[in-house]
Parts: C-alpha cells; structure tokens; sequence
C-alpha cells in the first residue's frame, strides 16, 4: 500500500491528513491509519511522488509534542471533606 496526502471533510470542514488507499470488496476505499477510519477524499498526492530532501535530525532543544515530566509530582494539600462536611446532614445521637 502506499500513502498519500489527502484532502477531504472532516465535521463539515477541509482537513489534510495521510491516508492509504486499498480495495474494499469490489471498490477501492480509503482508510486514515493512524485513527482506522474511513476517508473520502476529494483530492490526494502521493508522498511517494513527493520531490522533498528528507529533513535532518531535529535540533536538541527543539519542543516536544508530548512533554515528559521526569520530576515528581507536587504534593496536593486537596482534602475533599473540607468540601463535602458542609453538605452532610447533622445527625444528633440518640442514647
């Protein structure tokens, strides 16, 4: 299968995202691999066709999509009886 650069509506509105085209049955489809869904595009490039140098390796201190804490979490001072006491009913016991 190869891939390709589509074009095609997402809630109404134009959204690019890579798709691969394959056979369903007797017709040929289209599916997004990263979500599994079906797409429809109405326009595609394949990225085979692409004239492009592949980019170098990113620089060290480039932003990560998916920041990762290696630190500890803070500690909460959260106590959540503080908020529901008031919301409980008072019973007085009977002896």
């Amino acid at each position: 299968m190869s891939a390709y650069l589509i074009l095609h509506k997402v809630r109404g509105e134009p959204a690019f995202d890579i798709a691969e085209k394959l056979q369903i049955g007797d017709e040929e489809g289209w599916i997004i691999p990263t979500s599994g869904h079906r797409a429809y595009p109405y326009w595609h490039l394949s990225l085979g066709k692409l004239d492009v140098p592949p980019p170098g390796p990113p620089p060290t201190d480039w932003p990560d999509h998916y920041e990762v804490d290696t630190g500890s979490a803070p500690k909460s001072n959260f106590n959540i009886m503080s908020i529901v006491s008031p919301m409980m009913t008072k019973f007085k016991r009977r002896l």
